[in-house]
């Protein structure tokens, strides 16, 4: 029976240096070439997602942005994204809790009112006054602050659009109400025919949770948040020690 493994990037597939070793690399191409398919499934936009797939595995679709749109190579596969409105209320009801340090992810681009080096290294942002900047729709507003982000902001946002804290609270990502990783993950599987049943999610954070339940298989990292260890079928090893590779090679191949 055809399988899909679905793979979070930070945490997941990625050690802490940001590499995958060539055993999970071996792993993953074994488990393909038994008729199977990979996804992948991260936050990242589309240009740091494939800088950090290893380049013999690129030739694999890949969600960005927690499920607002899916990229296969330079066609996108499927995207939901938010309005201006939507947007600018978004950056409105974040500064009202006294969130002043934002963020807006337009078309593989991320603009930001302040220098996100903190947040994001040497990621490359343009820095402009988002209330001013010409752009019809947007895949994600990223809230930052160095102290925990309160969870009534989420209660706060647009009907339109929700949102997840993530990275130890420091970050709240908000996307349109419709997307998600699991439900990017179902519109590919609708389409080639896999059952739920027949997909293996692996992640660590909030951001992974609905994945991780709603798979046939949800397997959290052993770094994995808790609660995500809570809802998984199975907790594998860690990220750093190729919890990955592990599984599939003891439990799939």
């Amino acid at each position: 029976m055809e399988k899909i493994v679905v793979l979070d990037l930070d945490g997941t597939l990625l050690r802490k240096d940001k590499t995958v070793s060539q055993y999970t690399i071996n792993t993953l191409l074994k488990f393909k070439e038994k008729n199977n398919k990979i996804l992948f499934a991260t936050a990242r936009p589309p240009r740091d997602a494939y800088k950090y797939v290893p380049e013999v595995l690129r030739n694999n679709p890949i969600i960005c942005y927690n499920g607002a749109c899916i990229f296969d190579g330079k066609q996108i596969l499927y995207k939901k994204q938010m309005t201006k409105q939507d947007t600018l209320e978004i950056m409105k009801i974040a500064q009202k809790f006294g969130y002043n340090q934002i963020s807006i992810e337009i078309d593989d681009t991320l603009y930001s009112n302040f220098d996100t080096s903190d947040f994001f290294g040497n990621a490359p942002n343009q820095i402009v006054d988002l209330e001013e900047m010409k752009f019809e729709k947007a895949y994600k507003v990223i809230v930052c602050s160095k102290s925990p982000i309160k969870k009534e902001l989420l209660e706060s946002l647009p009907t339109s659009c929700k949102g997840i804290i993530t990275d130890e609270g420091t970050l709240c990502q908000i996307m349109n109400i419709e997307s998600s990783k699991w439900m990017s993950i179902k519109s590919i599987t609708e389409k080639i025919g896999i059952k739920a049943e027949n997909v293996i999610a692996f992640g660590d954070d909030y951001n992974d949770f609905d994945m991780i339940k709603n798979a046939g298989i949800g397997v959290a990292m052993g770094n994995a948040e808790n609660s995500i260890k809570q809802i998984a079928s199975i907790v594998t090893d860690t990220n750093d020690n190729d919890g990955v590779a592990k599984y599939i090679e003891k439990g799939i191949l």
